[in-house]
């Protein structure tokens, strides 16, 4: 079976990925929680996909099966068929900010759009942090508690804070989520998925609470793609 990639210049980027970074994400589009194969994956049953089982390169090699994974999980099973290939990323961003109810607008750059759900899924994850894992997340971050002691608790009290008064506040979380510890942290998180431990992997559990299946596939992907677009930018600069 054929995955059919749709040239999407806001994946393009993966092909810049280590071979260990698009193992994991291939595995998070292709497994879900109980690392069990997904029945509804097109990659696992795809013929080249499976006859590079074992090469050294063979995710690399491959990103475009990969991205084009993604984007078969972003579209309608049915629709896909018809069109023969799924959604571009932008269109999936938007459809999972719109699932989790954060405003995105259609002429934000992928990357704001992609910074806006990571400062939501942070102050949701915060939310279900315990205090041992808060501590795990101050020192992978390398920032002073104190620090992001005064930041997070505005944040998570009000969210009109996220207007007018708190631009200084948005603007300290994302110097936070630029650093490449913070991103590792997180997308460490989503590697390990819902209820198995890590700072943020918990947070999950409530993605499973409000998506279809679909979306069980493409909230953590998304969150994964963005992570994985700003260590490969911090790489390349």
């Amino acid at each position: 079976m054929n995955v059919t990639y749709l040239e999407d210049s806001d994946l393009s980027f993966l092909q810049h990925c280590s071979e260990e970074q698009l193992a994991d994400f291939a595995h998070l589009l292709t497994h879900n929680s109980k690392d069990k194969p997904r029945l509804s994956s097109v990659l696992l049953r795809n013929e080249l996909y499976q006859s590079m089982e074992g090469h050294p390169e063979r995710h690399r090699r491959s990103w475009k099966l990969i991205a084009g994974e993604l984007q078969h999980f972003g579209g309608d099973s049915i629709a896909n068929k018809l069109r023969g290939h799924g959604k571009l990323y932008r269109t999936i961003l938007l459809d999972v900010c719109h699932r989790l109810k954060l405003k995105a607008e259609k002429n934000q750059s992928i990357v704001e759009i992609e910074q806006s759900l990571l400062e939501h899924f942070l102050r949701n994850t915060w939310k279900k942090m315990t205090e041992e894992q808060k501590a795990q997340f101050f020192a992978a971050v390398e920032v002073k508690v104190t620090e992001l002691e005064e930041i997070l608790p505005l944040l998570l009290k009000d969210k009109k804070l996220i207007g007018g008064v708190s631009l200084l506040l948005s603007g300290q979380l994302n110097r936070i989520l630029h650093t490449h510890a913070a991103i590792s942290v997180i997308g460490h998180g989503l590697l390990r998925g819902a209820g198995l431990g890590g700072p943020v992997g918990a947070a999950l559990n409530s993605v499973k609470a409000v998506s279809g299946t679909a979306y069980r596939v493409t909230i953590p992907a998304v969150l994964r793609i963005a992570c994985l677009r700003r260590l490969i930018a911090a790489q390349q600069s």
